[in-house]
């Protein structure tokens, strides 16, 4: 009955890609795009593809002029132009770049489940808040998830103790490498890696010397679009001023239940932080959308019973003997985390941390697994999973109207055709792009 089942899944299943690429993609589309950060974001790439000067610089620090050294925001946002001369080309990229990387994500989760619904993984994974609105419209952290899946799958792969064999251990250390100069070329939270990287390598390089050079290699991919800037401007002056983003920051000592919970909401339905209303009340946004008002509800009630039951299912025991090590790298990245940002000059906001997804959502697949044996909570995830599609669909079709590029669209447009950027908007003075 279970082969029976799965089969039938396996047929629908490329019609369901189908279907959520499309929704994915269209809520993108809908979401911010006048924002100054995102705005910032796309002219950086539009004034690459306008002027073809080389984009030596990528997203800017606003907290203190700062801008992160390397090509690969510019590239990512500008060469899809050169293929679609369309405002929505780089959206298109992004949505196929991140999707790709769900879709090998889910794989691996399938591969180390067996037990958990493949419907689950595939939907949940594809449509939950943070990766629905941190991978599908164009924003600096939206490009971090690429490179951070790829990296948490290297990394699980690296450690003998979660090792099924999915990839080879050479190719595990040059995701790994790779991952890491991809993403710091996009956001600063890149430096969470490196502990990972040191026990990685703590566990493997005894048995696999090579591993280094696999590593190496895997940064020298991902570098390549970097390395031209600090031949340009140097050690010192090509780090774009991003050292002035530490500093000592003793108040966010205080912070360690805020670090926690937003930690663990990556893997849960956090709904009501992307229900934007302009400054409106929440109130009134139910009251428009009366009839999805008990599914938003729900999402978001199932949010909040998520994030308790993710901190509660820490201390019980699993069937997973691997968990006991998972549980506690999940921890430890917390509190490296936590820690970090009394060298910051920023506070614990999520997406500061956004690269920890694919760990958060890892951890949350061995705490589900259990349950999935009672039919009742399988029913009450399908529909979570209801509820959250129709969460999504109102949210898109709300922010379509509210704040989306087609309140404006022929002014990207115009920039792209007459090749000016000045015609949609300006860049920070912080820009060091020539």
């Amino acid at each position: 009955m279970m082969n029976l089942k799965a089969d039938k899944f396996k047929y629908y299943l490329p019609f369901l890609l189908l279907a959520i690429f499309v929704l994915r993609l269209v809520y993108g589309l809908c979401s911010e795009f006048w924002f100054p950060d995102e705005l910032q974001i796309y002219l950086i790439g539009l004034k690459f593809y306008t002027t073809g000067n080389f984009p030596y610089y990528g997203p800017d620090v606003v907290y203190t002029g700062s801008q992160i050294p390397g090509a690969l925001q510019g590239l990512l946002v500008g060469l899809p132009f050169y293929l679609l001369k369309i405002p929505e080309a780089p959206y298109i990229f992004l949505n196929i770049l991140s999707f790709g990387v769900l879709c090998l994500f889910a794989v691996y989760l399938q591969k180390r489940f067996t037990e958990t619904p493949e419907w689950f993984i595939w939907v949940w994974l594809m449509t939950c808040p943070w990766t629905m609105n941190f991978s599908t419209h164009i924003f600096n952290p939206s490009y971090v998830l690429f490179g951070a899946v790829l990296f948490f799958i290297g990394f699980f792969e690296a450690i003998p103790k979660l090792h099924i064999g999915f990839i080879k251990p050479w190719l595990s250390f040059l995701l790994m490498g790779f991952s890491l100069f991809w993403i710091c070329q996009l956001h600063m939270s890149w430096v969470l890696l490196l502990p990972f990287i040191v026990t990685a390598f703590w566990f493997s390089f005894r048995k696999n010397k090579m591993v280094v050079i696999t590593f190496i290699v895997g940064c020298l991919i991902a570098a390549s679009v970097l390395i031209p800037t600090f031949v340009r401007y140097g050690l010192q002056s090509g780090g774009g001023g991003t050292s002035e983003n530490i500093a000592l920051n003793i108040s966010n000592v205080k912070e360690i239940f805020t670090v926690l919970l937003r930690y663990v909401s990556f893997a849960t339905n956090e709904i009501p932080r992307f229900i934007d209303t302009d400054g409106g009340s929440k109130v009134q946004f139910f009251k428009d959308y009366f009839p999805a008002a008990p599914f938003i509800l729900f999402a978001i009630v199932m949010g909040f019973l998520q994030v308790a039951y993710l901190i509660f299912a820490f201390f019980r025991k699993n069937p997973k003997s691997d968990f006991l090590w998972i549980k506690w790298i999940a921890f430890i990245a917390m509190l490296i985390t936590y820690f970090s940002f009394f060298f910051s000059v920023k506070g614990p906001s999520s997406h500061t941390f956004y690269v920890l997804f694919p760990l958060v959502m890892f951890y949350s697949f061995y705490c589900w697994e259990p349950l999935f044996r009672k039919k009742w909570f399988t029913i009450l995830m399908a529909v979570m999973l209801v509820s959250g599609l129709v969460t999504n669909i109102t949210l898109a079709y709300h922010n379509f109207y509210l704040k989306s590029m087609y309140k404006n669209r022929e002014l990207p447009l115009k920039a792209i055709q007459q090749k000016d950027y000045h015609v949609l908007g300006e860049r920070r003075a912080s820009d060091k792009n020539q």
